[in-house]
């Protein structure tokens, strides 16, 4: 068990760290779901790993491996426009159930979620289709669904690379923040409702985590930035995705203002306490804020 604060969190990021097998497992169905999709879709490009594991920002257990079906935009048109990215994931769906009968399939915002081994193996599957460039240095921008009706421009590779620059100037202390707000989403049940993707460029582009600056204050700033957001979607700092959502319904929002709110205020409690060195309170403060999932002190 820790004796410091910093031991707690370095304790807590060791726990939430990926199992490489879990995630072998995860990515082992990527053959038998390109070949499902072929089915429904007969331009299937590629399918390949995007998201949080890509920018080392998954957490044991709860990060699903994201794939990015790319179609094509035959495959999404009809009577010459584009149809609703719903009716595309309901295709996903039916394509998917179709060759994984006795498995658990759902669709969840842009993407259709596959429950393998009970959700242990779960993975995302995000159709979407070939939408331009980036510009200058010609990065590929994909259509992917909005989690609505519509389609929301995308570059996977290109926001990867501005998050690995943002992480760089964060000392890695980005990416150490992203997971323990991934464990504090999920420390509670109900979930605390809030899409990662939408957080990771929010503490990028407002440099949360940069400076001289322990996980603590941190966390401690972005809770009380996703407080006084109050849920409110992001302009891509890139310009390429538009707006981003951080939530789907104003029922979410209010909930993940209520929950950052509580969070700002044990944060700011346990930094108090840990620079008056009170330091047994400053590890009950943040067990409050990690529903008891904060380590124990000796």
């Amino acid at each position: 068990m820790p004796r410091t604060v910093s031991e707690g969190f370095a304790e807590l990021l060791a726990r939430i760290e990926p199992n490489p097998g879990e995630v072998i497992a995860r990515r082992s169905h990527g053959r038998s779901i390109k070949q499902a999709l072929v089915v429904a879709f007969k331009k299937l490009n590629r399918l390949e790993v995007i998201g949080s594991h890509t920018r080392e920002t998954a957490i044991r257990y709860h990060s699903d491996v994201d794939y990015l079906a790319v179609i094509s935009k035959d495959d999404v048109t009809y009577g010459g426009s584009v149809v609703r990215s719903s009716t595309v994931l309901t295709n996903v769906r039916k394509a998917l159930a179709a060759r994984f009968k006795t498995t658990e399939i759902r669709s969840d915002g842009p993407s259709v979620v596959v429950k393998f081994q009970g959700g242990e193996g779960a993975v995302d599957v995000v159709p979407g289709f070939w939408h331009g460039t980036t510009g200058q240095d010609g990065y590929p921008v994909f259509a992917i669904p909005d989690g609505a009706e519509g389609w929301l421009d995308t570059s996977p590779q290109r926001h990867s690379k501005y998050l690995v620059l943002k992480g760089l100037a964060s000392r890695n202390k980005l990416k150490g923040t992203i997971r323990l707000l991934k464990a504090w989403k999920y420390a509670r049940s109900p979930n605390i409702p809030f899409l990662s993707f939408h957080l990771e460029l929010l503490l990028a582009s407002t440099g949360t985590c940069e400076g001289i600056k322990g996980y603590g204050a941190c966390l401690r700033d972005a809770f009380r930035l996703l407080r006084d957001r109050e849920g409110r979607a992001l302009n891509d700092p890139l310009g390429i995705s538009g707006r981003i959502p951080i939530v789907y319904t104003a029922a979410q929002a209010r909930s993940l203002v209520n929950h950052a709110s509580h969070a700002a205020e044990h944060a700011d409690a346990a930094l108090w306490a840990e620079d008056n060195g009170r330091i047994d309170e400053a590890f009950r403060q943040w067990r409050i804020v990690f529903n008891d999932g904060f380590p124990a002190r000796r």
